[in-house]
């Protein structure tokens, strides 16, 4: 069935049942994905996802209900089923049937030349990524995944108020893992890309990989005690991400974050500036609207140093008194709205990520994190999580470094960073977006080690 069909006979029904507004939000799309080992194919995949979900106003509740089969047959059912849950449900929460906006503008979400590409040309490039990985140097000993995937998505919103949205996304994603052994030390490292056909470069990726892997042989642990350091891009996204719903309203209201009563108080460094991009040209987490139907607009979250804004969605920014900054979004298309990030961009500088190491001299640079769901508190903002990376002397390179601890508070740390990089890392989307960083120099912290 086309949409414009399934919204015409569940509005009719819906409306004849009772229902004051009532919303449906459609996904439709499919996926690819195919992994290589030892120039086989090992693992194959091939989905297609469709769901519906109705949501409705009626005696002056919201009820909800959803639906993997879009049949007439299961029209009526899917209506019954919110006007149950509407019953049963005892939330007082305004709920909002959005009319939606004069414009909206047009996120580039959606890449041609991705389609061009055949099975075949999948498996080649996932071959020519695991043969870039074996013959880099005689210390790679094997490659565990080579992989690539591909998939789109189109996305329906439409309600009785007038609102009707559609947009189509797709990606393409590449990765290729790597084993390096030096007799004494196994270590693994991988490099993935995200982005369109024309800029994907398998033998690139491959060696990338392999260069990560056989840099980390030889590491040593260090002393414990306060270094300066450095977060790799990558590195600093991964540490980011956990602390991203401080700045959400709803956890603002709801007592979990401290930014509360902080807007336009300083609360970074001077050289700190951090936007919310759903416009972004290549980002990762780019959207012409939100599930709400609200429309896509850039803003600035973080300016100077100074808090501007949190992210809204038609809930928190009714309790607040404020417009929605268009950040209500459904994880999918069965669950309820929230709020999400979508490119948490953090401004770049014109300093090269070498330069950015000579300007610490001494100290360490992290370029991997591990143990972020436990080692940190989104509250408080402390975090404690073990870490690896490379002792930098006189801005350079010395050696590898594991064994190591890196511990601190996201809220003083963002107050603390000296310098950022001009090398941003845009890290695949999750539920609170993509965050894209560059390199920063964070000043001293605590390190525990030997």
């Amino acid at each position: 069935m086309q949409f414009n069909e399934i919204k015409n006979i569940l509005f009719e029904k819906a409306l004849k049942k009772g229902f004051e507004d009532c919303e449906i939000y459609y996904v439709k799309g499919n996926s690819f994905g195919i992994n290589i080992y030892k120039g086989e194919i090992e693992k194959y995949q091939n989905n297609e996802n469709i769901g519906l979900s109705f949501r409705g106003i009626i005696n002056g509740k919201a009820g909800y209900s959803y639906t993997e089969n879009i049949d007439k047959s299961v029209f009526d059912f899917l209506i019954e089923s919110a006007i149950s849950n509407a019953e049963i449900i005892g939330n007082n929460e305004k709920e909002f049937i959005y009319k939606g906006d004069e414009n909206y503008s047009k996120a580039a979400v959606y890449c041609e030349d991705i389609n061009s590409l055949t099975i075949e040309d999948k498996i080649n490039i996932a071959k020519r990524m695991e043969k870039a990985v074996l013959n880099y140097s005689p210390l790679i000993k094997s490659s565990n995944n080579c992989s690539i995937s591909n998939g789109e998505q189109s996305v329906f919103i439409a309600n009785t108020k007038g609102l009707n949205l559609s947009e189509k996304s797709n990606y393409l994603i590449a990765y290729a893992s790597a084993s390096a052994d030096n007799k004494t030390q196994v270590k693994n490292a991988g490099e993935i890309y995200c982005g369109n056909l024309k800029n994907l470069n398998p033998k690139k990726i491959g060696e990338t990989a392999a260069i990560k892997a056989i840099s980390y042989l030889y590491a040593n642990s260090v002393k414990s005690g306060k270094y300066n350091v450095v977060f790799k891009n990558d590195a600093f996204s991964s540490l980011v991400m956990p602390f991203i719903g401080n700045f959400y309203a709803e956890n603002v209201q709801k007592g979990f974050s401290l930014l509360k009563g902080k807007i336009g108080k300083k609360i970074a460094s001077d050289i700190i500036t951090i936007k919310d991009l759903p416009l972004l040209k290549e980002g990762l987490a780019s959207c012409s609207f939100d599930s709400e139907g609200v429309s896509s607009k850039d803003k600035c979250v973080i300016e100077n140093g100074v808090l501007k804004t949190y992210l809204y969605n038609l809930k928190s920014a009714n309790i607040d008194g404020v417009s929605s900054t268009g950040n209500g979004f459904k994880s999918g298309f069965k669950s309820n709205v929230s709020t999400s990030a979508t490119n948490f961009y953090i401004k770049e500088s014109d300093i090269s990520y070498n330069k950015l190491l000579k300007n610490m001299g001494d100290g360490i640079v992290i370029t991997e994190l591990s143990g972020l769901h436990s080692g940190t508190d989104s509250i408080s903002g402390d975090f404690s999580l073990a870490a690896e990376g490379f002792l930098i002397k006189d801005g350079s390179i010395e050696g590898a470094i594991e064994q190591i601890t890196v511990a601190g508070n996201f809220y003083e740390l963002l107050k603390n960073i000296k310098c950022t990089a001009d090398d941003i890392y845009y890290s695949l989307p999750s539920s609170n977006g993509s965050v894209c960083t560059p390199s920063v120099f964070a000043g001293m912290m605590d390190i525990a080690g030997l």
